[in-house]
């Protein structure tokens, strides 16, 4: 333990310790021992990397299958990775792509990139061909990172340099070599590719660093597109080291010693900045899963063994309908953590009494955020769990301020009243690339002179500072004048008896311009017949105000979803509109 505490120790020096009563932050009074302000790391996410590697070195960074490395170990294989990029002379700032799933050599990737002055261009490794082109082109990037998993759609896309990851990169004996047979087609390269291997044989005499300050931009994530187009979000070195230490201080549970389930994918902000960057800025142990097997969950989670547990809430609903575990399987979760997507207190409630049941005492801390905040931006997770309570997302982190506006405005509304959810703070991105247009809808000047993100979610905020969410602005529906919240018809179908999940979208009418529409998926077991669907929608005419009840219903298998594991509600809507 008194290794425990003197990292604790060393990290509250980063602390500024000034904390007053402020009214403009009633949530405060929740704050306990945590300070308001914080000190940040002023360097890049490589330089904020190696301080902790020096504190760290002989401890495990991290284990991927029958591999692990120290941090010692992993600063050595970034730095190999930072001087064989040398050999494309890759300049300050430019772009250089990864298409790549969770992996050592993914997570070294990034570092090193940041190390040369670089900008990582993450992409999702099972995008089409098209999705990939258009990052490469929209960023000017001229170097592409791709896994043999994404060899399929990337095999064609011409650029000046591509080199071939082989997700078997780090594995040893047997299992490297199973790998090499099950994916021999995919592993397979084109004329003009680099394999992983020739790549890394480059050699420089001299190690390769490249000054970066907090203001320079580190990565580049690309939003989830579930409501529209894809944006290319530049979030800076700021933006990742103060998430890390945010995450750090609001969550006592990210300290060495603690293993970190990586298993959220690198392409998604939570998976960055909380998956990867937090947990080896708080000395922590990286679980690296490239493909968490959802289908067999709990065996997974029984088998990784994780303290901390980054989830989103489809995971959760999967654990719940999967197999039983076994009594103790989930005794080492310490703490699970929920973001990405809206949480139900009832999904809250039953996992964590499913928890119980299966060895582990832990709290679900609920972190409500978006890609343009790096992550979360408001959370449970520094607060007593007797005030986390009837669904809130809690409390803005240290250095945030989170306020209620008029949506698309800088009018303040009062405590209790729906309006957009804004955030300003040291982790709101630098902007959309090449996106002006969409960056000034997004990052907007108010008279305070701050400059503040408008999220487009719709939520409010209580007397005491704590913030409860309603609905995305796009997925409010107004019908003959009323404003209907699409998540509180959710929650209320969702507690019917025959249904096991529910999505509320928007249809068009000719007199109310728009009505809900319920898309259902039955409980297991529960047959579709005519009598159910009738039971249904007598139910919702008794729970439903009259102006809100859905004037369409569809039962379906399941309810689609994006990549990150949230609904898809733009493939639900576009069916819809048809």
């Amino acid at each position: 333990m008194g290794i425990v505490n003197d990292y604790i120790n060393k990290l509250l020096s980063y602390v500024k310790k000034d904390k007053k009563e402020n009214k403009e932050k009633p949530w405060l009074k929740y704050y306990g021992d945590m300070p308001e302000h914080l000190n940040y790391f002023n360097g890049s996410m490589y330089d904020y990397l190696s301080d902790s590697a020096l504190r760290n070195s002989s401890r495990i960074a991290y284990k991927y299958y029958n591999t692990e490395a120290t941090y010692k170990a992993f600063m050595r294989k970034i730095a190999k990775i930072a001087n064989a990029l040398t050999q494309f002379k890759i300049v300050k700032n430019e772009c250089v792509t990864l298409c790549l799933p969770n992996t050592p050599e993914s997570f070294a990737l990034i570092y090193a990139i940041n190390k040369i002055g670089a900008i990582a261009n993450i992409v999702h490794p099972l995008s089409t061909t098209a999705e990939i082109e258009r990052a490469l082109k929209q960023t000017n990037s001229s170097v592409l990172f791709c896994s043999d998993v994404s060899m399929p759609k990337a095999r064609k896309i011409k650029v000046k340099h591509f080199v071939m990851v082989p997700s078997n990169a780090s594995l040893v004996g047997l299992l490297k070599v199973l790998y090499n047979i099950k994916s021999s087609k995919n592993l397979k390269l084109e004329e003009g590719m680099m394999s992983w291997d020739e790549f890394l044989s480059y050699k420089l005499d001299e190690d390769v660093y490249v000054k970066r300050n907090n203001e320079d931009p580190a990565a580049i994530i690309y939003s989830g597109g579930t409501t529209g187009k894809a944006k290319g979000i530049i979030l800076s070195n700021m933006n990742f080291n103060a998430m890390a230490l945010q995450t750090i201080m609001v969550c006592n549970k990210a300290v060495p010693g603690n293993t970190l389930l990586s298993a959220l994918p690198i392409f998604h902000v939570f998976g960055l900045s909380i998956g990867v960057h937090s947990g080896f800025i708080g000395g922590m142990t990286s679980l690296i899963v490239p493909k968490l097997n959802t289908k067999k969950i709990n065996k997974e989670l029984k088998k990784y063994k994780p303290s901390v547990y980054p989830a989103v809430p489809s995971l959760l609903k999967m654990t719940l309908n999967d197999k039983d575990p076994g009594k103790n399987a989930f005794k080492d979760i310490k703490v699970l953590v929920v973001g990405g997507d809206y949480l139900s207190p009832q999904l809250k409630e039953k996992m964590e009494k499913y928890l119980r049941e299966h060895g582990s005492d832990a709290v679900i801390k609920i972190g409500y955020g978006l890609s343009e905040a790096t992550g979360f931006s408001c959370t449970t997770a520094g607060m007593d769990e007797k005030y986390a309570t009837n669904g809130t997302l809690g409390i803005p982190n240290p250095d945030t301020l989170i306020k209620i506006f008029e949506p698309n405005s800088d009018i303040e509304k009062t405590h209790d009243d729906i309006g957009e959810i804004c955030i300003t703070g040291p982790t709101i991105m630098m902007g959309y690339i090449n996106e002006e247009e969409e960056t000034n809808k997004a990052l907007i000047p108010h008279n305070d002179g701050k400059v503040w993100l408008h999220t487009g979610d719709l939520g409010y905020m209580t007397k005491d500072g704590l913030v409860y969410y309603s609905s995305r602005l796009k997925r409010m529906i107004i019908s003959n004048g009323y404003n209907i919240y699409p998540i509180e018809l959710e929650e209320i179908i969702s507690k019917c008896k025959y249904v096991e999940a529910c999505t509320v979208v928007a249809v068009p009418h000719k007199i109310k311009n728009q009505t809900p529409k319920a898309v259902i998926v039955l409980k297991d077991g529960i047959e579709d017949t005519f009598e159910i669907r009738n039971e249904i929608k007598s139910y919702c005419f008794k729970n439903i105000a009259r102006y809100a009840v859905p004037s369409e219903y569809e039962f379906r298998k399941s309810i689609p979803k994006t990549a990150v594991g949230k609904v898809d509600y733009r493939s639900l809507q576009n069916k819809t509109d048809k």
